[in-house]
């Protein structure tokens, strides 16, 4: 007997294998290539966006450290044209792209952006703590630690307040309607702007928070100030992870599926494509106790919200 599905790959999967994956929308893919062309990690885009409609998701936000992605976005979204699956672009207030600046999130508004990311490896802390995108980047750029040192980015004044840059990012997402992700910013950063976007009214996402405590009721503070909380796969397959599967469950368990969005952000050679990521990440879960409908809102539900639409 012939095999029902033309793709080897998703036919050797287990039955119902997008069960609980139906709908979901990945909002933090990283595209191929991603930090460089010199470190691949995956098929093209539009393969991996045919594979991820394949596992039942509904879309994807296409995220670069580098460079604005809203013209990728469109190029996958143009060749997934009748099936349903969307793609959004974003981008990332590193310094290529000029560090906060409102203007650079207008422009990025009016070429269709849906998500700005606050920096990531140009934060003033990530460079303190030596990142891993900075130090994958220095590979490909001789001349990058001078470059990251000499134009680090703060998001807070030396007291703790949010810069004026920093608000005015802020406040232009909220009068264009764009959804905001941390980037890589400390747990005090995250704190003030999760508390500036709660008094305003602007959606926000605290990305890798678990990379800011071993403790993650200290995390219930986010998600009284109304943000979303990301748990990421990347960091469960990194060979110098020091997070595992139980961290997030143990998390998910002290904040709540209510606010949580579940994402992949993998780019490394060697793991599967994002799709299969992210349904080894839910399966995972399912097996610790989390019901369908509790995954259901955190791959489909929250991040709908998150990009400002109804469930």
């Amino acid at each position: 007997m012939s095999d029902p599905h033309p793709d080897p790959f998703v036919a050797a999967l287990p039955e119902t294998f997008d069960l609980l994956l139906r709908g979901a929308i990945d909002v933090h893919v990283h595209g191929q290539p991603d930090l460089s062309a010199g470190l691949p990690n995956r098929g093209t885009d539009v393969a991996v966006a045919r594979l991820a409609q394949a596992y039942g998701m509904s879309g994807w936000v296409l995220k670069s450290h580098l460079w604005p992605t809203m013209d990728r976005a469109r190029a996958v979204r143009q060749a997934m044209t009748g099936t349903g699956f969307r793609v959004e672009g974003s981008i990332t207030l590193n310094p290529p792209v000029g560090g906060l600046e409102p203007s650079v999130v207008e422009l990025a508004a009016a070429h269709g952006a849906r998500v700005v990311f606050l920096p990531t490896w140009g934060t003033a802390a990530d460079v303190a703590r030596g990142g891993y995108i900075s130090r994958l980047l220095a590979r490909v750029a001789p001349s990058f630690d001078e470059y990251v040192a000499r134009s680090a980015i703060a998001l807070c004044d030396p007291v703790g307040a949010l810069t004026g840059r920093t608000k005015a990012v802020i406040d232009a997402c909220r009068a264009l309607g764009l959804a905001l992700a941390t980037g890589h910013a400390s747990a005090a950063e995250s704190r003030a702007v999760a508390a500036y976007c709660a008094g305003i009214g602007q959606r926000v996402l605290i990305t890798h928070p678990l990379h800011y405590t071993t403790d993650p009721t200290e995390l219930r503070e986010f998600v009284d100030m109304g943000a979303y909380l990301e748990f990421c796969n990347a960091p469960l397959v990194h060979p110098d992870g020091h997070l595992r599967i139980r961290d997030v469950h143990e998390a998910l368990a002290a904040v709540g599926p209510q606010r949580a969005i579940l994402t992949t952000d993998v780019f490394s050679r060697w793991v599967p494509p994002a799709p299969e990521c992210l349904r080894m990440f839910v399966e995972q879960l399912a097996y610790l106790g989390w019901t369908a409908e509790q995954i259901a809102t955190m791959v489909a539900t929250n991040p709908r919200a998150f990009l400002g639409e109804p469930a």
